[in-house]
């Protein structure tokens, strides 16, 4: 028994079984973060503006969350207190949609313009 735990145990005795010391480890399993994580749903972070005169530590927020290419491509980002520092950081730069349920297989497929013709055969 620590010295806090005595300390609690003499002030109120109907106590000593819920004085405890901290613990660092957390309360439920590693396996049940993952199944709240995906019941809760998922942040889709796209970029929409340029990094030009960005700072360097904003930069590497935007390179952390997977957003360091294109203009316009989407990432997918977890329901949690970190993602949501990141996305808070740089809320200027980008735009963020809740999403629910599971994340698209293919996620979003690049789209391209057409190239205004059709290639017919060889010569």
């Amino acid at each position: 028994m620590n010295s806090a735990s005595r300390i609690i145990a003499a002030l109120r005795p109907g106590l000593t079984g819920l004085a405890r010391p901290y613990s660092t480890t957390a309360a439920s399993g590693a396996g049940s973060t993952a199944a709240s994580i995906e019941s809760t749903g998922y942040y889709k972070v796209t970029r929409t503006r340029s990094l030009i005169g960005v700072p360097k530590t904003t930069i590497k927020v935007l390179k952390s969350l997977g957003l360091g290419g294109k203009i316009g491509r989407p990432v997918f980002q977890p329901h949690d207190p970190t993602a949501a520092g990141k996305i808070l950081k740089v809320k200027e730069l980008v735009k963020v949609e809740n999403m629910t349920g599971p994340i698209p297989p293919q996620g979003y497929q690049r789209t391209r313009a057409t190239k205004g013709y059709k290639v017919v055969g060889r010569m």
